[in-house]
């Protein structure tokens, strides 16, 4: 049966209510981790609730010889949280004959934090000429502050070879370390290629050389397809153009979206600028209980401010204990010199 064939089959067993049957055809049509098929499955599985039988069936199908039943198999180990049993699927997927490599290298940078296991992948995945090797393998190189100028490196000759989306991540990887002007040409050329990941870096990028309107615009965009990191730019969006209390619930929705512990930070200075002390003290204790380094020593001043002054000893002995920036824990220490010791009750 060809392939078309087996996803319609498989999409009227999915509407009559039959997610084995279905499953089973979606399998069969499987022809690797970045087809629409992909997305369907998991799809269909998260509609069907049942993971278990779900992961019952797929193994059932990559025991009886479907060696890309193994790579469905992985996807749904990660999204349990299984990334050594997705490992060893991907392995098994490998020895069936399926192109792996850059798969098995991801999971082992960013599922299993083994980096140097992860680099041999990468660099096999070159040896075999994958045409995303460059760009995988420069985005990994990417996430280590030593190995920039090699990423850069892969990302340009991903470029060269024709691939948009290297010039999205040389983008994002050039604003990163602060070079705005620099990054915008291969960030723009990303988005032209339809790449929308890079909607929130250019807004970002373009705020920062001060094209504000431009900025703004892309941000929105970003807000609108609820990509991560957003709302947390769109909020210094808005409070580098003066619309503090507008930025509030855009600080709030990076918090509970994307998890975003700066907000905490953000919000408190955002607090007190707008003379809102309770709210301002509530995000710094937020902030410190995150453990935000950058949260102590304005917590301190903001304790000062307040004239509560009892307990910059504690946060002082916190940040030293957290290894807290050293001219940051000077300044803590200057702070509790000139304040004495708290008041004994």
């Amino acid at each position: 049966m060809a392939e078309d064939t087996l996803e319609a089959e498989a999409e009227r067993q999915r509407a009559a209510g039959n997610p084995g049957a279905a499953l089973t055809l979606y399998l069969r049509a499987w022809a690797g981790p970045d087809d629409e098929v992909a997305e369907r499955i998991l799809d269909l599985v998260e509609e069907w609730g049942d993971f278990d039988a779900a992961l019952e069936l797929t193994s059932a199908a990559a025991e009886a010889g479907d060696a890309g039943a193994y790579e469905v198999l992985a996807d749904l180990l990660l999204r349990l949280d299984r990334p050594e049993d997705a490992l060893a699927a991907l392995e098994r997927a490998a020895r069936g004959g399926r192109d792996v490599t850059l798969w098995t290298a991801a999971v082992l940078a960013d599922e299993i934090g083994d980096r140097t296991r992860a680099e041999e992948f990468y660099r096999q995945a070159l040896a075999e000429k994958n045409p995303r090797a460059l760009n995988d393998y420069g985005v990994f190189l990417s996430m280590d502050d030593e190995r920039l100028d090699e990423a850069a490196e892969l990302l340009g000759r991903a470029i060269g070879d024709g691939d948009t989306k290297a010039a999205g991540n040389l983008g994002s990887l050039l604003a990163d370390q602060g070079e705005y002007e620099e990054a915008l040409p291969w960030l723009h050329k990303a988005l032209d290629a339809g790449h929308r990941f890079v909607l929130v870096v250019l807004g970002e990028a373009e705020n920062a050389t001060g094209a504000r309107e431009a900025a703004g615009g892309h941000l929105r965009e970003a807000l609108a397809e609820e990509l991560p990191g957003a709302h947390f730019a769109y909020a210094l969006h808005l409070v580098d153009g003066g619309a503090e209390q507008e930025a509030v619930p855009h600080y709030e929705a990076a918090i509970e979206r994307d998890g975003e512990v700066n907000a905490y930070l953000n919000l408190a200075l955002l607090h007190e600028d707008l003379q809102q002390w309770e709210q301002a003290d509530r995000r710094y204790q937020e902030a410190i209980g995150h453990q935000d380094g950058d949260a102590y020593l304005h917590y301190a001043q903001f304790l000062v401010e307040q004239g509560r002054t009892g307990r910059i000893g504690e946060l002082l002995a916190e940040a030293v204990r957290l290894d807290v920036d050293p001219e940051d824990i000077e300044e803590l220490r200057a702070l509790v010199d000139q304040e004495g010791p708290a008041p004994v009750s």
